[in-house]
């Protein structure tokens, strides 16, 4: 799962393979789903018994206001599951999930998940720590909605994306990798999103880190050019927060 602290949470570690070892050691049926990037996973009002891992691709879990208002819950990488709503009697979503590009993802029908979890202690005990990743991700930004101003909350979430980023870079190449570009993949809107604001605030406060040259704005993305002085940026106006 995609989020500030991801790195500490996410889980991200079980492949394809491994997956489907735990489906076939507990005799169970599961399909591939090719899914074009714009296609949805479920809405609030229709049943869906279905849950999904990522083998590949990226999902974005949202959900929508009445007045067409968007918040982003989470985003789904390639190691996550997603549709947890098998899991009530009804079985209806309380988010939608959007394919964010072209993915492949296996499908798991509600009675072959739970044959699962009777039948392979392996697959219960990677559901469990999912589920306990997905309660810290969507806790912690509670925490920071409750705790930290709008001007505050934008550079944390940057700060984190950065760090997450470097280390995604470092595991795939080793320490060379921290010596690249720190490109962090949203844009003002999909920021405004993940933290339930305005894109206004986003774009005013990126227009003030820009200024201070520590970050540059690119199209649909970010480039972190100084992680140091962003980091204290957080501080000071944490410290600012309290004074006031």
């Amino acid at each position: 799962m995609f989020w500030p602290d991801k790195g500490d949470i996410a889980s991200g570690c079980l492949t394809k393979d491994e997956l489907v070892g735990m489906l076939d050691e507990a005799g169970v049926d599961y399909f591939v789903r090719h899914v074009p990037k714009g296609g949805l996973f479920g809405w609030s009002e229709e049943p869906h018994k279905t849950a999904h891992f990522v083998v590949d691709g990226m999902v974005e879990i949202y959900k929508l206001e009445r007045d067409g208002r968007k918040k982003t819950l989470y985003f789904c990488k390639k190691g996550d599951f997603f549709g947890f709503q098998i899991l009530s009697d009804s079985c209806l979503p309380i988010a939608t999930g959007s394919a964010c590009v072209d993915s492949e993802l296996i499908a798991i029908p509600k009675e072959s998940f739970f044959k699962a979890l009777h039948t392979c202690p392996r697959f219960t005990d990677m559901i469990v720590k999912h589920l306990y990743n997905l309660i810290s991700v969507l806790t912690n930004e509670s925490v920071s909605s409750a705790f930290y101003a709008t001007a505050q909350r934008i550079p944390m979430l940057l700060l984190s994306l950065g760090r997450d980023e470097l280390s995604a870079r470092e595991a795939a190449d080793g320490e060379g990798g921290a010596r690249a570009p720190i490109i962090v993949k949203y844009g003002n809107g999909d920021l405004a999103n993940i933290l339930g604001i305005s894109r206004n605030s986003v774009t005013a406060s990126i227009s003030r880190l820009q200024e201070q040259g520590i970050v540059a704005k690119r199209r649909n993305s970010i480039e972190i050019l100084d992680m140091d002085r962003l980091e204290k940026v957080t501080k000071l106006e944490s410290s600012e927060e309290r004074r006031a």
